[in-house]
């Protein structure tokens, strides 16, 4: 995932306004409003030295005669303050306004991408180092978003001054642009070299953040095992990884900062000393003022100019040094998001909610599928034609109307058959009809019409931290939302109405993964979300969801599920043989294949693998 940005350029400057104008769209009016006040009021500030320098050469000139024009150059000192923040403080508010609407544009962007990407993607990449991902990568152009005022203050402070200076002297005003170009080229370098460890930084952090997570998420395993001390040293470990680029941009930090400082004080007091010494010489539009004393003098307002003019820019340049580190951290978050984009502008999502086919039955043949953890286990040096499948099936039929058990051992392929009738998975290879319609080759197609036909309800009792009701109406559905008296039904089927609270109902509190839940309550939760998700659904496919229930209650749970899927076709992963009675058919899975398929009677007679999982389940009972 770390170099999966590599197709891209990182975030550059053009590549930040660019989308950033994007996601302002509908707003732009607002982004130029704010621009315009931003510039203005830093146009208001660039005035008073120009300002103070004349009272000051007021003063110098008419001594106290001169006190009332002194005054007049003072009050339009505080006027010009009062006006840069009579402009600065509504263009701020339409700034910050702007960013937030950008952020929020952008993450659910980058949601959408991860939701698209199929779950191999998923499967591949830590959650972790992925939601990390996301935040860097909105939170950055949300930060790029809303300081846009220092940057123009920036610019007008470093380009004002320097057209000042001209005005003023233009030698002083051509050291100036030499001076601060020389600067800039010092500050580039340095920070080049600091884009690289930024880099390498976000990299080590989502590792550590991964590292957190997963202990964190998995806390009661953690106790049980009294696994504390071994993934204490695992968060130390990441944690110090972060530290040798970190150690690095630490070093070259500090002597940027002391160039920038030694250079900037430099050119500062060598412009005002350029002008001293041009104004004794005479060098054309610098000329000695006379006093009231009649004694040529320097003019102290101009030198004032000079000094305020070269300090503001100077100051600029420190500035410019803190925010350009500050920028290139905020380009190296931004293209954090990468990994992402380019993964899902790869994949063409297909689109689970497009119309569904009216089917009946439903044919696959040459389906074989390959894991890629299974890949790595074999030899590098084995050859395609020599690698054997993770599952083959070689034919497979389902009607709707029909209920077909699927069985075998652990590790027998049933989840992954169960993802691959899904459309989670997409096979190697697969051949499909439905109904008597042209066979279908496809391997992206046939997972693209699967998705809008198949709902899988997995063994995996994932809740969420909210409500109860937050929890059921995140499940999407072809018919919209669903209204209570469905939600009420669909707790009714997996019979979770028994264990919970009157006077709560919906608004029941879940806390994160459902801790404050029984492992059979958070099951029945889960499934009763997985019901109203499988509304109006051809192919329901259940991977053991009722495996952390007593048999009474699972006996009466995949009741409730026939009568309510009753036209539907279903394929249920099962553990417990003795609802085997109930289903129309047995699917049997043994080392990724299917071996036998039948009902308990025909396979009870020609299968000795069934025949060996009934007797195996009869002794442990």
């Amino acid at each position: 995932m770390s170099n999966a940005s590599g197709t891209r350029p990182s975030g550059s400057l053009i590549r930040l306004y660019r989308d950033l104008w994007r996601y302002a769209g509908g707003m732009r009016k607002i982004v130029v409003c704010a621009f315009g006040l931003l510039l203005a009021s830093q146009l208001f500030k660039l005035a008073v030295p120009w300002l103070t320098g004349n009272a000051i050469n007021t003063l110098q000139q008419q001594g106290l005669a001169g006190l009332d024009k002194a005054g007049l150059w003072l009050a339009l000192v505080l006027a010009a303050t009062t006006g840069s923040w009579l402009l600065h403080g509504p263009g701020r508010v339409l700034e910050r306004n702007v960013a937030l609407r950008v952020r929020q544009r952008l993450s659910a962007e980058l949601v959408d991408k991860l939701f698209s990407l199929p779950l191999a993607w998923h499967e591949r990449y830590h959650s972790g180092e992925t939601a990390h991902r996301l935040r860097q990568c909105s939170n950055a152009l949300y930060n790029f978003a809303q300081s846009q005022f220092i940057y123009l203050q920036n610019a007008v402070k470093l380009i004002g001054p320097v057209i000042a200076l001209w005005l003023i002297a233009p030698y002083v005003g051509a050291a100036a642009i030499v001076g601060y170009g020389v600067i800039a080229v010092v500050i580039t370098r340095f920070d080049r070299r600091m884009i690289v460890l930024a880099h390498r930084e976000n990299e080590t952090e989502r590792r550590y953040s991964a590292a957190q997570l997963d202990a964190l998420g998995n806390i009661f395993s953690v106790f049980a095992l009294r696994l504390q001390k071994g993934l204490s040293a695992l968060i130390d470990q990441r944690l110090l990884a972060i530290y040798e680029p970190l150690r690095s941009s630490i070093v070259l930090n500090e002597w940027k900062w002391c160039s920038v400082d030694i250079l900037s004080v430099a050119l500062s007091c060598g412009l005002v000393a350029l002008y001293a010494l041009l104004a004794l010489q005479g060098v054309h539009d610098i000329a000695l003022m006379s006093s009231v004393t009649a004694t040529p003098t320097l003019p102290l307002g101009n030198l004032f100019m000079v000094y305020q003019y070269a300090a503001e820019a100077g100051g600029v340049i420190t500035a410019i040094a803190a925010h350009f580190q500050s920028f290139a951290r905020q380009q190296a978050d931004y293209a954090s998001g990468d990994a992402i984009r380019d993964a899902a502008d790869s994949h063409l999502d297909d689109d689970h909610f497009a119309p569904a086919p009216a089917w009946q039955a439903l044919h696959i043949d040459d389906l074989s599928f390959y894991h890629p953890r299974d890949l790595q286990l074999q030899s590098a040096s084995t050859n395609d034609a020599q690698r054997r499948p993770s599952l083959a099936v070689a034919q497979l039929t389902l009607e709707r109307g029909k209920r077909y058990a699927l069985i075998g051992g652990s590790g027998s392929g049933k989840s992954t058959l169960l993802r691959l009738l899904s459309g989670l998975y997409l096979a190697e290879h697969i051949g499909m009809r439905i109904d008597g319609q042209a066979r279908i080759s496809s391997a992206t197609e046939s997972s693209a019409l699967l998705r809008t036909i198949a709902t899988l309800i997995p063994q995996e009792s994932e809740l969420f931290e909210g409500s109860l009701g937050e929890n059921l109406l995140i499940a999407e559905r072809r018919g919209g939302v669903a209204s209570e008296r469905e939600l009420q039904q669909a707790l009714a089927v997996v019979r979770a109405d028994r264990f919970i609270a009157a006077d709560t109902g919906l608004a029941t509190r879940v806390a994160e993964r459902g801790a404050n839940w029984s492992g059979g309550q958070r099951q029945r939760l889960a499934l009763a979300r997985g019901v109203l998700a499988a509304s109006e659904c051809g192919l329901l496919l259940l991977d053991e969801p009722t495996a952390s229930l007593d048999p009474e209650t699972e006996q009466a749970v995949y009741a409730n599920l026939f009568a309510t899927f009753r036209d539907s076709c279903v394929v249920s992963s099962i553990h417990r043989l003795n609802l085997l009675e109930h289903f129309d058919e047995v699917l049997l899975m043994q080392g990724g294949a299917l071996i036998a398929r039948g009902s308990v009677d025909a396979l009870s007679r020609s299968s000795a693998e069934f025949r060996a999982l009934l007797a195996a389940q009869r002794a442990a009972q």
